[in-house]
């Protein structure tokens, strides 16, 4: 009866750790998953979207410019030769804010998705339409 009492309590001991641990392992997991889905969750959905403003620098030139250059994509314009000059002024013009550098990336996104999905998918080429028109000022939509 006295040998029981030890290997009670290093057995007791042993679930406790393996409940701690597994404690952890609970804990980093929920923490990882609410860090992911506060990143992707705006992101899919368009919350936090701040239009381009026209009064920031380049802002203007950033949104008339992205306007421009879907259409030109909508066209099939886009490999012209006549729009790569443009294409470089446009996005040096939206990299002068962090607001006009999301509209650049969301419109790199429209750009690939046009060439992927065209034919395979248009509903998320209309969804990547959207998420260009939520970043550019109301008035260049």
């Amino acid at each position: 009866m006295a040998d029981d009492a030890p290997e009670e309590a290093i057995a007791r001991a042993g679930l406790q750790g393996k409940r701690v641990a597994l404690g952890v392992v609970i804990t980093a997991a929920v923490v990882f998953i609410l860090a992911t889905a506060l990143h992707v969750i705006p992101a899919v959905f368009g919350a936090w979207i701040v239009p381009v403003g026209t009064d920031a620098p380049g802002g203007a030139n950033c949104a008339l410019g992205l306007r421009n250059l879907e259409r030109a994509l909508d066209r099939g314009d886009l490999a012209s030769p006549s729009l790569a000059g443009q294409r470089e002024g446009v996005e040096t013009a939206c990299s002068q804010t962090s607001e006009g550098l999301q509209a650049w990336a969301s419109f790199e996104r429209l750009r690939v998705g046009e060439e992927q999905l065209k034919s395979r998918d248009p509903g998320a080429v209309a969804q990547l339409k959207r998420d260009l028109a939520a970043h550019l000022p109301s008035d260049s939509r």
